[in-house]
This record gives structure tokens, C-alpha cells and sequence, in this order.
């Protein structure tokens, strides 16, 4: 089967309902293109193959009817896990790490059926063929969808706090390798790339390593407190960053600053992560922030 590069989505501000799209949950995963033959092959977005990560989808061509090639997404029940889990590289790592983060994988459409392509077809179509083909199990099922009820599916995204939806043209085909606007992605959590400045005193299980990550942005020529994000951390990135950023020890770049706990340590404010949040206040903090990954090291 050849190689597909996925179709990716446009952004829009707000929810909407209309009878002529569909809409689902947007998942917090790791994109993935699932090649069902006689094996598996579970192709991430950059092209690389990541099955040997996954070991318990490693059957899911057992669960298709017929050959065939899966748009979708695989979970854990965190975005930290999936990152946790697809960076394992020894057999040993990637062993207990199926077992403490056990992943998933959601189809949400499907690109081609016994060698046959099914990109031209509308996505209602489409739909309906996936619903046909792949048989569920633990570790492989279908996304379900709304039928134009995006404003309502939206409010329960909200009320759960899950990363957003997914609107998408019913009658649109798919076009391979190109962002469009027939899918739109509509978050309920804004993203953005802050500095470390530092690390707040652990408590409790965290008091040998931190509690949370001080953040902070360039302004003008000048630093600026941006909150500090305490969640999102599995326990072996709460090590592995603590000893990190001990390498990283500085002064504090704020003139004036109350982080609300007591500082561990500041660092030299020359790595950014990636943080994700509900909103942010009067005050410029980041409100409900997750650490999602770190991005970059500046010297």
C-alpha cells in the first residue's frame, strides 16, 4: 500500500450548528495513518513508522473486514502519555510503557478499501464505509459523530474540559497532503510557547523534585510573569526536568514578582515549553495551564 500523507484541518474561532456538517471530538493523540493488511503499520504524521511503539495495536488488521487504510488518532489517557510513549525506542521502554499508559486508536475516516480509493468520495460516504469495515476491540474503535449539532457538542467538550471539536463538510472529499477548509478544528484550549524562569518547592510526592514550572515572556526588552504550570507531568519527566533545569540554575530576569509559592530554584530563561490553557486573566496568568512539551533550548 502506498504511503498517505493525512489531510489537515483550518481553524475556526467558534462553534456553529448547520444540517450540512458533521462534527466530532478533536482528540488529544498522536495522529496516525493505520495500514490494515496482513499486519499492521501505523504511519505518524511525519512519515515515520510507529508501530514497534504501540505493541498493543500492533493486531488491528484483525479487526478489518478487508484491506484497507485508517485515518485516525491513537490516545492514552493523557497527551503527556502519548508523548511519553512514542520517544520509547528500547523494547524493554516501550514493554512497561504500553502497560502503564495503554493506548487506543480512534478511526475517523477511511482512504482506501481492497485496494480501492475512497478520497473521492463525500465524507458522509465515507463514514458509512468505515462503519462497515473495522470490527471494535479495547485498542481499536470509531470516532462517533453529530450529525450538525456542533454548538451542543461543544458545550459538553466545554463542560468536560476536553481539547475542542471537529467540524467537517459533509459532502467534501479528501484531498491528501492539504490543509482545508472543509475540516475545522475548533479548540476549547488556546496553545502558546512560554520560558522557563524557574521551579516552585514540591509538596508531598513532588518534594524532591518540583511543583511547578515558572513561566515567563519577553516584552519590550523585559520579563514578564506569565503563571506557573503544575500539571501535565508524569513521574519520570518531574525528575528528569528537575535535574535539568538544576543544570540551568540563574538569577530571577523579573524586576518585581510574586509567584504564589515558595522558588525552588530560577533558571537562566533560555528554554521555552509549550503550554496549553483555558484563557488567560486580567492579570496576563495563564488560567488552567498544562505542560504539553518542552520546545527549545536558546544559547
Amino acid at each position: 500500500m502506498k504511503t498517505i500523507k493525512p489531510m489537515l484541518a483550518q481553524t475556526a474561532s467558534e462553534p456553529f450548528a448547520h444540517k450540512d456538517w458533521l462534527f466530532e471530538l478533536k482528540l488529544d493523540g498522536v495522529r496516525c495513518v493505520a495500514y490494515l493488511d496482513r499486519k499492521t503499520r501505523l504511519q505518524a504524521r511525519s512519515g515515520q513508522d510507529i508501530a514497534a511503539q504501540f505493541p498493543e495495536l500492533q493486531e488491528l488488521h484483525r479487526q478489518a473486514v478487508q484491506p484497507c487504510i485508517l485515518d485516525g488518532e491513537i490516545t492514552c489517557a493523557t497527551f503527556n502519555q502519548v508523548q511519553h510513549r512514542i520517544h520509547r525506542t528500547k523494547a524493554l521502554d516501550i514493554r512497561v510503557a504500553a502497560k502503564l499508559y495503554p493506548a487506543r486508536f480512534f478511526a475517523f475516516d477511511i482512504l482506501n478499501i481492497g485496494g480501492r480509493s475512497t478520497m473521492p468520495l463525500a465524507q458522509t460516504a465515507r463514514k458509512e464505509t468505515l462503519a462497515t469495515v473495522m470490527k471494535e476491540s479495547e485498542y481499536g474503535l470509531t470516532l462517533p459523530w453529530r450529525d450538525g449539532e456542533g454548538v451542543a457538542l461543544f458545550r459538553e467538550v466545554q463542560s468536560r474540559r476536553q481539547e475542542g471539536i471537529m467540524a467537517k463538510l459533509k459532502s467534501a472529499p479528501y484531498v491528501e497532503g492539504k490543509r482545508v477548509n472543509w475540516w475545522l478544528k475548533i479548540k476549547n484550549f488556546h496553545e502558546g510557547t512560554f520560558y522557563v524562569c524557574g521551579l516552585t518547592e514540591g509538596e508531598n510526592d513532588r518534594k524532591a523534585t518540583f511543583g511547578s514550572l515558572i513561566l515567563g515572556e519577553l516584552r519590550d526588552g523585559k520579563w514578564v510573569y506569565a503563571g506557573n504550570v503544575g500539571t501535565g507531568f508524569d513521574q519520570q519527566q518531574l525528575r528528569e526536568l528537575s535535574a535539568y533545569f538544576d543544570a540551568l540554575r540563574g538569577d530571577c530576569p523579573f524586576e518585581h514578582v510574586d509567584v504564589g509559592r515558595p522558588v525552588k530554584l530560577w533558571t537562566r530563561p533560555i528554554v521555552q515549553c509549550e503550554v496549553r490553557f483555558l484563557e488567560r486573566g486580567g492579570d496576563g496568568k495563564l488560567r488552567f495551564p498544562s505542560f504539553r512539551q518542552l520546545m527549545s533550548e536558546l544559547r
